[in-house]
């Protein structure tokens, strides 16, 4: 059957692409990997690939025409194969198959009625099925709680009044407590999982009664549901996080065979990541790079998971320590409650990626020194190459603003990549400096200025836009003295660079005249914080003022 060529999102933000070119044509012999087409995406041109063996049958978007992400543009097939619509239709029907797959833990969602059923486990306490302990709401703003640890384990008593759990709320930890006596008989919630307020978190059995299997059993697959219910809005809403399988079955079509991208397939091999745990986002669910990648931020390779924990403890050492060219992965760390709440009540005032600002006066008397120096010795460096290489060493210095959020996982970042905002014919794009910290000033003014000049061709790939936590925006060419930027999701931060402009400044007693620049540090308030900012920028106001700091 005739399996067709979907447009692939070749983009965070792609939500179309137009056929520049054809590199097959009808009849070809095909490879898996092989590279069919040329395609105009928002960012940059890029080819599709071919994911399986065959021949190009049909090209149903022909060049010069736009699809839709997901839409087919050809057909591929076995020789002389006819391509009809009845064919067509099954083979498109996979990822429609989806629907039906998200909305089954809608259905479990009926433990939301969860909250009301508690009377009847209560109410059948004398027949012997149990009572169920709930999620209590230990706080005004608390709509989920973590067991932290369980203070008693099945099959002990229990009297009223005994604490049973600790549990982390938004604000703090605090333990739960039993208001009846009896056996603890089951634990439906394990320690480091979460659930929801009035959920079931364990059964007692009341004083005097048998414990029941069969209640408890059947109550403890029931609050298990809602967790993949939850996660499932999350992957839209992140559109960077790669959402596990649940089920054992591996990414398969049809024959049962796992579909990824040769590419996906080798990074999978050397990272020791098993591909039937991550979900495709490619043609038909096929497996491709940008899930691999995402999957491994997750920690999900088991090499990466082990190194994870020493990692964790010199988050703030580690860019210092490691070579140049090493590039660990960023360590996935899951929102605490408290970050997960200040996350849902900024977003409520400031809907999307809630922002906060602020503002600092940077002397530039001294980094203006340097690019004049520069100069001499005819180096090209430019004022915005020496303020990139400051917010990057000041990033390494802030471990705590080097993070993205994606989906309800917090990314720290062993690295250091600063994204360079560069005005292009049809809009905005932005180039990312890898181990920006790490590089001289001659390096990131050469490789900014051969980004910014494919950016402008539209021939930028997507590894060399995407990432970094951080981006520069500098609009003091254009004579602006102060402007607010808005952040690049996924990135966390992005900085607003205004003109360096001579200024009356009192200094010891005296007016005197200063070069000036005015930076805006624009902030995702879910995973950073007004203080973490403020450190930040009274890091690289230092480093600008005494730019010989960029040395150590």
């Amino acid at each position: 059957m005739a399996t067709p060529i979907q447009m692939p999102s070749l983009s965070p933000t792609m939500k179309e692409g137009k056929i520049v070119k054809w590199l097959k044509k009808v009849g070809d012999k095909i490879a898996s990997g092989d590279a069919i087409a040329e395609v105009e995406t928002d960012k940059s041109n890029l080819e599709v690939e071919a994911y399986d063996d065959g021949f190009l049958l049909e090209i149903s978007v022909p060049e010069g025409e736009v699809a839709t992400v997901g839409a087919p543009i050809g057909y591929l097939g076995a020789k002389g194969e006819k391509v009809s619509g009845g064919a067509a239709a099954p083979a498109a029907a996979p990822p429609k198959a989806e629907a039906p797959k998200a909305a089954a833990p809608s259905a479990p969602q009926a433990p939301a009625p969860a909250a009301k059923p508690p009377a009847q486990p209560a109410a059948a306490a004398g027949s012997g099925e149990g009572i169920a302990i709930l999620m209590p709401s230990l706080s005004p703003t608390m709509k989920e709680g973590k067991i932290v640890k369980w203070l008693k384990k099945a099959g002990d008593k229990v009297s009223s009044g005994d604490a049973i759990a600790e549990v982390e709320t938004d604000k703090s930890n605090l333990e739960v407590e039993a208001y009846d006596d009896g056996t603890l008989a089951r634990i439906v919630t394990n320690e480091g999982d979460v659930a929801t307020v009035g959920a079931p978190i364990a059964y007692l059995t009341p004083k005097g009664a048998k414990a029941g299997a069969s209640a408890p059993a059947a109550a403890a697959s029931a609050p298990k549901a809602p967790a993949p219910a939850a996660a499932a809005p999350s992957a839209p809403a992140g559109a960077q996080v790669v959402p596990i399988r649940r089920e054992a079955a591996p990414a398969a079509s049809g024959g049962g065979r796992l579909r990824a991208s040769p590419l996906a397939k080798r990074i999978a091999q050397e990272r020791g990541l098993d591909l039937a745990q991550v979900r495709g986002s490619g043609p038909l669910g096929r497996v491709v790079k940008r899930d691999v990648e995402q999957a491994l931020g997750q920690g999900l390779a088991k090499p990466p998971a082990q190194a994870a924990a020493p990692a964790a403890k010199k988050t703030g050492a580690q860019p210092e320590a490691r070579a140049f060219g090493t590039r660990p992965e960023p360590q996935a760390v899951p929102m605490s409650s408290m970050r997960k709440v200040i996350g849902q009540r900024m977003s409520e005032v400031k809907p999307g990626v809630p922002h906060f600002y602020l503002t600092v006066e940077v002397e530039m008397e001294a980094a203006v020194k340097i690019r004049e120096e520069a100069k001499a010795l005819d180096v090209k460096v430019s004022v915005n190459d020496i303020i990139v290489k400051a917010a990057a060493i000041a990033l390494r210095r802030s471990p705590k603003m080097n993070v993205s959020l994606q989906g309800d996982q917090v990314l720290h970042y062993g690295t250091v990549d600063v994204g360079i905002a560069v005005a292009i014919e049809d809009g905005l794009i932005t180039p990312i400096i890898r181990d920006a910290d790490l590089k001289g000033l001659q390096t990131i003014s050469a490789e900014s200025r051969d980004m910014a000049e494919r950016a402008r061709k539209r021939a930028l790939k997507p590894a060399e836009y995407t990432g970094g936590s951080l981006t520069v925006s500098n609009l003091g060419m254009y004579g602006i003295d102060q402007f607010i930027a808005v952040i690049n999701p996924p990135q966390s931060a992005i900085l607003a660079v205004g003109a360096v402009a001579e200024k009356a400044v009192a200094r010891d007693g005296q007016v005197v005249v200063r070069k000036v620049m005015t930076v805006t540090l624009s902030g995702d308030h879910r995973v950073i914080d007004g203080a973490t900012g403020a450190e930040y920028l009274r890091e690289l106001k230092g480093l600008l003022e005494h730019p010989t700091r960029l040395l150590f």
